[in-house]
């Protein structure tokens, strides 16, 4: 495109440190302030086919409503297409 379009757009990666030595909730919010300021769209960092009906997609969401939703999912067994294992890395 030659520099004649672009996407305003910024992203996050939530890992599994949240739940123990990693980066907090409260550096993540220091680092993208922004959180608190837009809703959001959540999902795993994995490819996976059928995310929405599969329930891996939350959208529209307060950052308190986001940070719920990860952590209601995060390392924990889901079972996507007959396939089970755990989700580790969100964005």
């Amino acid at each position: 495109s030659n520099g004649k379009f672009t996407i305003d757009s910024a992203g996050c990666l939530v890992t599994p440190g949240v739940l123990k030595n990693g980066p907090s909730w409260g550096q993540i919010l220091d680092e993208n302030p922004w959180l608190k300021e837009t809703k959001l769209v959540a999902k795993p960092d994995q490819m996976i086919g059928g995310r929405g009906k599969a329930g891996l997609l939350a959208v529209n969401k307060t950052f308190e409503e986001a940070k719920a939703w990860l952590m209601d999912r995060m390392c924990k067994d889901t079972t996507v297409a007959g396939i089970t294992g755990q989700l580790t890395h969100f964005l």
